[in-house]
């Protein structure tokens, strides 16, 4: 019986029919199939008055007609095709039908009701007023709401009957089939006639009532989704609370815009833009800067002769000077820098060292004055000073953000300050005492206090922006008393000038252009960038404004509420300087906005984007405001679990060269989805230049500083917001940010960064260039959209290309650098656009998922929230560039669309189809083409066969279970497969999809119904698709692995037992929580054994080819059916186990006391059953798929035994027959116990002869179907029994005879309710039709022999010991 069920399911698995057939053909038959449920409608009609056989013979001429339901059913997506075919269009056609009725017919009867509402208001003596007025209009707006509730109504009702109507209920299936619920389809096949009919018109029934249900469900979805896509701009404001909670609960934690307004948010992105692109400068020109001194001053020169340093730091003091000296604006005093240079005791310093030095200063003083101005243009002051004086300060020293770096504030303390990384000299130290007692006011002891109180305080501060004052306390010398006193390093500070000297001595002042240029820029740039996006969010709102629209910022409150009509949204207005008095950036600006008022969900955007910490992201960091207690957790939590997440996703990422060669190859994948590759088809010139300007600018290939021109350019990128936004690198730098941020309760924080610093150039290094594998195909990808858009641009134009690219040409400046031109500066924009829409880019992800990484669970959650975002944008911006530009009838992006206005057929006139046709053709390439094309031709080519596929699905990781195969075989023939998924970036989206139809055609197989393999399917697929963002982190797997799993992995890896000892189980516990810290070693590892010929662990001879594929993420896996099947006999015996507690233990077991029904234990037993049913059936399959796979039944039935299954366990599963449970002598005891215990009867003694009963029938089942129930040519006609061990025994014997009949390829689909009837106890079941002997129907009361006390049947069946009990009974 198995054997012939093998055959039909490898008959399915190797048909030749391809997907795109399959599907096709199942879209006919679908259609094919809703004449035939109408007709069959009928004739099931006339069957039931005149007790016929109409519908049989309706059904066999479809099967004769119908061509397409045999290939259909050959795959599942024909299967499924057809299936939502026949539930879509009746459905759709019903639903519509009766909408377009019910509105006919509501339409009516609202003008009737209206009218006599409007009539009201004409009568004598009720003139409308404003209230009656306004409460006659609630009314009618009251009744339209009401008819549409009623339309609503109508239109699903009238869905569910054209789907019932219709339908094929029996193959698809309802959701009462698979809870055996009241909809539970009735599949009876014996019956004919009348009572056929009766049977098939109510399962329509049943699917109808389904439908009701459904219906307004996804209705529901569909709405959400149509109110997320067409009003997602105003539901924000709308008076609907459901659409303003779907907009703050469900659209902003997952947009990129989150809480703020369109205009507001792309001007915050290009202030950050804005702001790494000058951080960017400042580390080009301290490079620059930095690889003069080196050159002039070696580091061999430097530890050989100690002069050297002190000449070094010298030189950098003076150089510091010269670079802040006179006007920013202009360049500096090359005299002054030449005088310093020749000096110098050193002389090797060449022309272009020099000229290198002069430029990069000037160029830093230049970037200084441009954020000096636009700092003056957009705010009026920094520190709210006049602007004459902010310039006049400004110009001269840039007190507080420019030049002003101290080495206390570089270095922090550690470890309860006993041991500090920056300690001030003794001089300095001497000094400062020596001033601060004040030529005598204080003593010595007094005066050092004082240093040592202002010593602790600067050690406790983060870099201060501007320069920070401090307290100390003394005695008045007046009064006596204790008083505070301030004392600042700023010109306008308190102190006198020799104590602020005496503390830039203490504090050790760096004066270094390096530091100098790069705080200062890094820190204006805070403040200009910030002052301008202010001005320009400001602005934007005078313009919405004053053209009428709603705005964001309101001049009053009362203004506000007005215009957003708060009385009746609820809408929460809040006051604009309460929002910026949190942003720090914004507290040293006199900014435009102060004063206005705001949504508090705009306000608190713009809180989130200027990175105010949240509520978890406060406790994280450790927010000043939390009690001691809250600080302790907060720095086990970051320490213990936040920071070694991050340093083990750092390990596995930039540390792992395997990771880059995936990265680079990763970024290719988002070039192909856009149709680059297709552009490059017909312009490979343009596909090669567009490449070869990515590794240019992006410095993959570069191992030092880039060229000026690709600078330049890369900062333009930087700008736009294309470059430098790589996602994984993202999640990674902001949550090492977190970690390390906030007050270090013992320091450690600090500590533990230490271990790290040695690797702080290497790391910088691989940063960079896992930076520059992204940025390298996103400039690409730059070029090419840019490319597209200047063709475009010179079509709408009607210009030639050249003609269009002359206006766009940019011009060179007297000083030679180039002048911007807009219009093409406005095209790049456009450009950038695309880019940073279609190519995964951090500054998108959603608040909510970069929120998540200071969970300890998922690992990079922002790659795969920006796949799915960026895949929809790429299908959305495809239609875009293909839609027609004016009103069609039926589809807009086809060549040839009919033109409404026209009124004809004409040709799509939009100028970029091609561009639109060519992206999607490259995401449906990327996405679906190439992993079939791939695993197809590997098919072929290595002559593997469909359930040799399925057969080693079965032996693969779980993680592989649903991922993209491609199978290969070695020299010996041996089957390997490649997990292309593991290097496929977009196969996050096309994994649920096929996961699901994993799922239906495994459901198919097992003789499940469709929509419980669909619903299956869609449980699974939606967690695949959610793993990603809650499967446990990388550390956080391997510390669960040595706590709740006891010393055993995810995977059910054993690392160590009880029996191991302490030390050995505390290196296995350190060497598994180090591999999670270190980076991605053992590929080296094999690729060193596979190239020398040594064996590995396992002792398998690795072979070079594979392991050199495996640094791209394509290595193939050999498959062990034998070593893999010693896995899943652990779980087997472990579900045996679990089987068998759903009969004893867990909440509903029977032996935890108390009493017990002989109802309950015939049901916990099914229960168990169908549980053990499962196990064996999953082993069976395991079996299966190690034959197919080419073990032989001597080496899987040897594998068993070693593992101490015996031979008749082994026997029974290989062969597909099920070996029901049954309980042992002690549980039996038990239950004598129990109820002795509580003076109850035994419920088991009652039960006994069914469980037996059910335990023969079970036997009969094959493992290769569903755990179901029989009949035996007919029904079984028993009658309810009464409790106790007479009446019931011949009843649970019949039951037991039906589970002996079970095949492990049969269904398990035994129905408690057949045996229990409330009230008066047990029935039996039908009988399964079986070639063996069947126990007759047997006659509730029996005789009993005079002499053993027993009936005929319980003389017959009964083992002795139950004799015993029935006797005694």
């Amino acid at each position: 019986m198995a054997e012939d069920n093998r055959s039909l399911n490898s008959a399915e698995s190797n048909n030749e029919t391809s997907w795109y057939k399959a599907f096709g053909a199942g879209l006919a038959s679908g259609i094919i199939k809703i004449p035939e449920g109408i007709i069959s409608l009928g004739a099931e009609l006339i069957d039931l008055g005149a007790d016929s056989d109409t519908a049989a013979s309706v059904e066999e001429f479809f099967d004769k007609i119908n061509i397409f339901e045999d290939t259909a059913e050959e795959r599942t997506i024909g299967k499924l095709t057809e299936a939502i075919t026949q539930i879509a269009v009746p459905g759709g056609i019903g639903f519509k039908a009766a909408s377009a009725a019910a509105r006919k017919m509501t339409t009516k009867a609202l003008r009737a009701k209206r009218k006599n509402l409007y009539l009201e208001f004409g009568k004598k003596g009720t003139a409308p007023n404003k209230g009656n007025l306004r409460s006659g209009l609630q009314k009618v707006n009251d009744l339209n709401k009401r008819s549409k509730y009623k339309r609503f109504g109508l239109a699903v009702t009238g869905g569910a009957l054209g789907e019932g109507l219709v339908v094929d209920s029996e193959e698809i299936g309802t959701f009462g089939d698979m809870f055996e619920g009241p909809t539970s389809l009735n599949r009876d096949e014996s019956l004919s006639g009348r009572e056929d009919a009766s049977r098939k018109l109510m399962n329509r029934f049943k699917f109808g009532t389904e439908s009701l249900l459904v219906t307004p469900f996804a209705f529901g979805v569909g709405k959400t989704a149509k109110s997320l896509a067409k009003r997602g701009k105003d539901m924000a404001y709308s008076s609907s609370q459901f659409e303003r909670f779907i907009d703050k609960y469900i659209r902003a934690p997952f947009s990129p815009r989150g809480d703020l307004p369109d205009e507001v948010f792309k001007s915050e992105m290009l202030k950050q833009g804005l702001k790494v692109r000058d951080s960017h400068r400042a580390k080009q020109i301290v490079g620059n800067i930095t690889k003069v001194v080196d050159g002039i001053f070696p580091v061999s020169q430097e530890i050989a002769d100690k002069s050297i340093k002190s000449q070094k730091l010298k030189f950098v003091r003076d150089v510091n000077e010269v670079l802040l000296d006179g006007d920013l604006a202009e360049g500096i005093d090359f005299k002054k820098l030449k005088n310093i240079i020749d000096k110098l005791d050193v002389k090797n310093i060449s022309k272009e060292q020099q000229e290198l030095l002069e430029a990069s200063l000037n160029a830093g003083r230049g970037e200084l004055n441009n954020l000096i101005n636009i700092l003056q243009q957009t705010s009026g002051g920094a520190g709210k000073t006049a602007q004459a004086e902010l310039k006049e300060l400004f110009k001269k020293r840039l007190e507080g953000y420019v030049g002003n770096t101290f080495q206390i504030f570089e270095t922090k303390s550690n470890l309860f300050n006993l041991f500090r990384k920056y300690q001030p000299t003794e001089e300095s130290y001497k000094a400062a005492i020596k001033v601060f007692t004040g030529g005598g006011l204080r003593t010595e002891q007094e005066a050092r206090e004082i240093v040592d109180s202002i010593l602790n305080q600067a050690q406790k501060m983060k870099k201060p922006k501007p320069l920070p004052d401090f307290k100390y306390t003394e005695k008045s010398a007046e009064t006596g008393k204790l008083r505070s006193v301030d004392i600042g390093l700023g010109a306008e500070a308190s102190g006198t000038g020799a104590e602020k000297k005496a503390l830039r001595e203490l504090f050790g002042e760096i004066k270094d252009p390096r530091f100098t240029l790069f705080n200062g820029m890094t820190n204006l740039s805070s403040l200009a960038r910030t002052s301008a996006y202010l001005a320009e969010v400001q602005a934007k709102n005078a313009d919405v404004q004053a053209k009428g629209g709603r705005g964001f910022f309101w001049n009053s409150a009362e203004e506000a509420g007005e215009r957003l009509d708060t009385k009746n949204t609820g809408i929460e207005i809040v006051k604009m300087d309460d929002i910026l008095g949190e942003i720090d950036a914004t507290k040293n600006l006199i900014n435009p906005l102060s004063g206005t008022y705001t949504t508090k969900e705009i306000g608190e955007g713009i809180k989130v984007a200027n990175d105010v910490m949240g509520a978890l992201q406060g406790f994280v960091r450790g927010d000043k405001k939390m009690g001691g207690t809250e600080k302790a957790v907060s720095w086990f939590y970051r320490n213990l679990l936040l920071f070694p997440k991050g340093i083990s996703q750092m390990a596995k990422t930039i540390f792992s060269i395997p990771t880059h060669i995936r990265n680079f190859f990763s970024a290719g994948a988002f070039t192909a989805a856009n149709g680059i590759l297709f552009e490059g088809l017909s312009n490979p010139k343009l596909l090669k230049e567009a490449f070869q300007q990515g590794i240019d600018v992006s410095g993959l290939l570069k191992a030092g500083a880039n060229s000026p021109l690709a600078q330049r350019e890369y900062r333009d990128l930087l700008e736009l917001g294309v470059t430098n936004s790589q996602v994984q690198l993202g999640d990674l730098i902001s949550l090492l940010k977190d970690t390390n941020a906030g007050g270090s309760m013992m320091g450690i924080d600090n500590v533990l960064g230490r271990m790290f610093k040695k690797f702080k150039k290497v790391g910088e290094f691989l940063q960079g260039k896992y930076m520059a594998e992204d940025d390298t195909f996103k400039i690409t990808n730059f070029v090419v959209e840019l490319d597209r858009i200047i063709k475009t641009g010179a079509k709408r134009a009607g210009m030639s290309l050249d003609d269009f690219k002359k206006t766009i040409k940019q011009n060179v400046g007297p000083d030679g650098a180039l002048i911007r031109n807009e219009k093409l500066w406005a095209l790049k924009q456009e450009a950038a656009n695309i880019v940073k829409n279609t190519v995964p880019n951090y500054a998108y992800v959603g608040q909510a998922v970069k929120t998540a990484r200071l969970l300890p669970i998922g690992n990079f959650m922002s790659f795969p929230s920006e796949i799915i975002r960026t895949t929809t944008n790429i299908a959305e911006q495809g239609l875009k560039e293909m839609r027609h530009s004016r009103p069609t009838r039926g589809s807009n992006v086809l060549p040839m669309v009919f033109d409404i206005d026209l009124g004809r057929f004409v040709k799509n006139d939009n100028l970029s189809y091609g561009t639109g046709f060519k992206r999607l053709m490259g995401m449906s390439t990327t996405l679906v083409g190439i992993p079939i094309a791939v695993t197809e031709g590997a098919k072929a080519l290595y002559d593997v066969a469909d359930d040799e596929i399925d057969a080693m699905r079965r032996f693969v990781p779980d993680w592989s279970k649903n991922s993209t195969l491609v199978p290969i075989k070695d020299d010996d023939g041996e089957l390997r497969y490649i997990d292309f998924s593991h290097s496929n970036a977009y196969d996050l989206m096309a994994r649920p999809f096929r996961t699901l139809m994993n799922n239906i055609q495994e459901g198919q197989e097992d003789g499940d119904t469709l929509l419980k393999g669909f619903v299956n399917g869609t449980m699974e697929a939606s967690g695949e698709l959610m793993n990603p963002f809650i499967s446990e982190s990388i550390w956080t797997e391997a510390m669960l692995d040595l706590s709740i799993r006891g010393g055993r992995t995810a995977e059910g890896k054993q690392l160590y037992t009880d029996q191991t000892s302490a030390g050995d189980k505390m290196q296995i516990q350190l060497m598994h929580l180090g591999n999670a810290l270190a980076p991605s070693y053992k590929q080296f590892l094999r690729l060193g054994s596979a190239a020398f010929g040594t064996p590995d662990k396992t002792g398998e001879v690795l072979d070079i080819g594979p392991e050199l594929a495996g640094f791209m993420g394509l290595r193939a896996i050999k498959i062990d059916p034998l070593r893999s099947m010693g896995f899943k006999i652990a779980g087997y015996q472990t579900g045996i186990r679990n089987a068998r507690r759903e009969f004893t233990g867990g909440i509903f077991g029977l032996l935890k006391g108390g009493p017990v029904s002989e109802a309950d234990v015939i049901e916990r037993y099914i229960a168990s059953n169908r549980a053990r049913f499962e196990v064996q059936k999953n082993m069976f399959k395991n079996i299966e798929a190690a034959q197919t796979l080419g073990e032989t039944p001597f080496d899987v039935r040897k594998t068993f035994e070693e593992r101490q299954i015996s031979s008749k366990n082994f026997n029974n599963l290989s062969q597909g027959k099920f070996e029901p449970y049954f309980p042992s002598k002690d549980i039996l005891r038990k239950f004598r116990e129990i109820a002795a215990g509580i003076d109850e009867e035994d419920p088991f003694a009652a039960a006994s002869g069914d469980v037996r009963d059910l335990q023969q029938g079970f036997r009969q089942l094959n493992l290769g179907e569903r755990f179901k129930g029989f009949a035996s040519g007919g029904q079984v006609n028993s009658q309810p029994i009464k409790n106790g061990i007479d009446s019931a025994i011949p009843a649970l014997i019949d039951i037991r005879n039906q589970l002996a009949q079970l095949d492990l390829d049969d269904e398990f689909g035994v129905d408690v309710s057949d045996y229990i009837v409330e009230e008066q106890g047990i029935i039996t079941p039908p009988l399964p039709q079986t070639p063996q002997p069947v126990i007759q129907n047997q006659q509730i009361t029996q005789q009993k022999d005079p002499i053993t006390g027993l009936t005929r049947t319980e003389e017959a069946l009964l083992s002795p010991m139950e004799k015993v009990i029935a006797r005694r009974t």
